[in-house]
């Protein structure tokens, strides 16, 4: 392969890769979060029931709609996804909010017991999660557009 096919092979890969990791960085981040709070109230309770799983489901749904009504400012509005041009830090390192979220299921599973925690700690993780992705995202586009080829 001549090497100005390697290079624009390489552009064409490394754009997207950028598409790649730009569109999963935050359901990659709600993913951990989603999951460490299961970890979490596994470790606290035991083996959730089917009960539990199905509060655990409730709990972050309820917590995804409050969220996003607030955001939108009611149930009806539209949803228009706009990209957004973060610095990467904002976007792919979740240690806050990920982080954030973990705390407050640890703080959750702590002071309640049962199935109030299988509703209530999934919920505070999830509000939690997206209200910290939020600001970590604000912050980050305050930063400007990433480098660009």
């Amino acid at each position: 392969m001549d090497g100005g096919r390697s290079r624009t092979l390489a552009r064409t890969y490394r754009r997207h890769l950028r598409t790649a990791v730009g569109s999963s960085a935050a359901p990659y981040g709600y993913t951990l979060a989603t999951w460490t709070t299961g970890a979490v109230l596994t470790h606290a309770y035991g083996i959730p029931t089917a009960l539990d799983a199905l509060l655990f489901m409730s709990g972050a749904v309820l917590a995804f709609a409050a969220v996003g009504v607030t955001a939108f400012g009611g149930v009806n509005a539209r949803f228009a996804h706009t990209p957004r041009q973060a610095a990467l830090w904002g976007s792919c390192f979740h240690f806050l909010s990920v982080g954030g979220a973990i705390g407050a299921a640890a703080l959750v599973t702590y002071l309640l017991a049962g199935l109030a925690g299988w509703l209530l700690a999934p919920f505070s993780s999830t509000e939690t999660y997206l209200l910290v992705v939020g600001v970590q995202f604000s912050v980050a586009n305050e930063q400007g557009p990433g480098t660009e080829e």
